[in-house]
Order: structure tokens, then sequence, then C-alpha cells
């Protein structure tokens, strides 16, 4: 199998597997944005945990006109707009979920940049004699003026991949698959609006971090996104596939024994529905490599069905070239953020976020 360094982009995204490149660039184009990505499925598959910082969250209202202009080109440089959003389900179903947008001034990174803060949210880097890895810490205001409460780790199985991040760094858009594999912990809390303890989550799974930083507006950067992931017993499985107008490609990773293999996917076999907001939902995916390495992708269940973006888990069946199919419960995501021209799009996304010290309407 190749490595991934020895073709590290997908169209005109860069990849790589790197802590030090997930560090803060502070990109000052118009539209520029940074994302960390933490996500975990609990030991028995039916427990989901998202949990995204941006520090100019490109699904906001705010961002959308922030740095376009009337006749839709870019304007000139915007403030940027930090935000955290945790996301819980349980079967499918949605337990505990929040988006809080706030202020650029409550933004702040590290002296290296790879740790952050948002608020009274944060992430950090941290090492204990059991190994290495990411401590998140949640402060989250909820519908309902409910507050979510977390402590979680990422302890790092398979991470900080790339020997070298040079081609990344000189990139416009990067994807930085820091830790594709970690063992998670912790646990969730939500706080009544009395103070009066309501809940309570003791998580203990298999999760995935990423960090993608682009200087293009998400527009430009992803078009239309389809991407997941699946940890198997012996191996992580990461698909992607993007269009834009410059464009199309899929592409499949393979993390094992402490490297990233990368095949192009010339042979993607899917079929999509759309929800009532236009956005397409996936009913089955079959990616295959020129060697016949497969991933089969069917979804099972619908975790957050938004205006831009749906997170769905699917049942994931692996096939190397050993002929043995490898079977399990990942997560799949899609994002269209051409959807966000449409007005009524914006006003409909704009009441799930928590903004100016409030929680969301829903």
């Amino acid at each position: 199998m190749s490595e991934l360094l020895q073709n590290n982009n997908i169209g005109d995204i860069a990849i790589t597997s790197s802590l030090k490149g997930a560090c803060w660039r502070n990109q000052p184009e118009p539209g520029a944005f940074e994302r960390w990505h933490f996500d975990a499925l609990s030991d028995d598959g039916r427990e989901i945990l998202i949990i995204s910082f941006h520090d100019n969250f490109a699904l906001s209202p705010r961002y959308f006109n922030g740095h376009k202009n009337a006749n839709g080109k870019t304007d000139s440089l915007p403030k940027k707009v930090p935000a955290v959003s945790l996301i819980y389900s349980i079967d499918g179903k949605v337990i505990l979920r929040s988006v809080n947008e706030l202020s650029s001034d409550q933004f702040a990174v590290s002296a290296d940049g790879i740790a952050c803060s948002i608020g009274t949210s944060s992430f950090t880097v941290e090492t204990a004699s059991y190994g290495s890895g990411f401590i998140i810490r949640i402060d989250l205001l909820t519908a309902g003026k409910r507050r979510i409460k977390a402590e979680l780790e990422w302890l790092s199985i398979e991470s900080d991949l790339s020997a070298d991040d040079e081609q990344s760094a000189g990139s416009a858009v990067s994807w930085n698959m820091v830790a594709p594999r970690s063992d998670v912990s912790g646990r969730i809390s939500l706080i009544g609006r009395r103070g009066k303890l309501r809940r309570v989550v003791h998580f203990r799974g298999t999760g995935y971090h990423d960090h993608f930083r682009s200087g293009l507006s998400i527009a430009e950067a992803v078009g239309s996104r389809f991407w997941g992931r699946a940890h198997f017993i012996d191996s992580t499985a990461v698909f992607h596939h993007h269009e834009t107008e410059n464009s199309i490609c899929s592409k499949l990773f393979l993390i094992r024994d402490g490297k990233i293999h990368e095949r192009d996917v010339p042979n993607l076999d899917s079929s999509f529905s759309r929800n009532s907001y236009g956005l397409k939902l996936p009913e089955r995916i079959s990616l295959r490599s020129e060697d016949n390495i497969r991933l089969r992708v069917k979804p099972i269940r619908v975790i957050q069905s938004g205006v831009f973006e749906t997170k769905v888990s699917s049942e994931m069946t692996l096939m190397l070239r050993d002929g043995k199919p490898r079977k399990t419960i990942g997560i799949t995501e899609l994002i269209t953020p051409a959807l966000m021209r449409l007005r009524l799009f914006r006003w409909m996304a704009d009441m799930r976020i928590g903004k100016n010290g409030k929680g969301p309407m829903f």
C-alpha cells in the first residue's frame, strides 16, 4: 500500500497528519476559517459524540453575511465568528445538542497555537504517564436556559503520522488528520436552569480528531462534501468525496500500524435522496480502489438533519485484500454550503445557534 505523503492531496486539499501542523494560522483572507473536530463512538456503537471548535464558524449566517457584499463578491476584512458545538446521541436520537457563537475577543490560543479556548470551552494537549492526547472542556448554553458541561480525554493511539507538514503549510486548504484513532473517556453533564444536575453521561469509546484549515470561503474550499470514518479492530478507515467548481475527487484512507495509506477511488457507486431542505441524504455508497480495497457504507440513523449539513450513523464494511470483511458502525457527514445563499435557510439555521450570551431557540 502507498503511504499518504507519496500523494498527499485530494483535488485542491492538502492532506497530512501532524500535531504541530494543527496550530492556528490566523489566516487574514476574507472567508478563511479553521475547525478542530473531535468525534467518538461508544464501545457498543450506540452512542455518538461530536464536538467542534471553530475560529470562524463557516455555517453561520454572520460568516456568510460578513465576507460577501451585495454582489456576492469578497468584501473587506470581517470580524471572525468563533463557535463551539456539541452533539450527543443514543441510537440516533439526539440527547444533548448546542451551538454557541461568541465574540472574536473570546477566542484565544496557546503560545504554540495548538491549544484553543473559546469562551469557557477549550481543548489542550496534555501528556501523562499512560500517554498523550487532548483534554476537552465544554461549557455551553443550550435551549431552555440549560447548560452542557463536560470534561473528556482523547488519548491518542494513532496520531502525528506525517513526518513533514511543509506542503500542507503552503496550501490554501488543508485537512490534517491529527489523531485518526484515540481512546475516549469522560463525563458529560446537563445542568438545569436553576443549577440542578439533570443528567450525567459517563462516556467511553473510540475517537477521531482532525483540523481543517482554509484560506478560501467554505463554498470555494469544499463545495459539497461527503465524508466519514469508522474504527475496525485492526484499522481505521476514512473516506472523502467532494465536488467544487474546479474538482471532483474521491479518496479512501486506511490507518493501521502507525501509517496512513491512501487510495484513489475511481469507482464510487452511490445513491441519494433529499431531505425537506433539499440537502442530499445517502441511501448507500460503495467505494472501490483499483486494487480492490472496498468500503461499503449503509446509513442506519440520521443523527442531525440540518439546513446545510447532515450527520448519519452508518454501518460500514471494509474489505481488504485478505478477503475478510470487517464490519462496524461509523459516522458519515454531508455538507452543502451553497444552500447558505438562501436567506430563509440562513434564518432557519440561526434558530439553532446560541449567541450574545444566550442559548439557541431549538
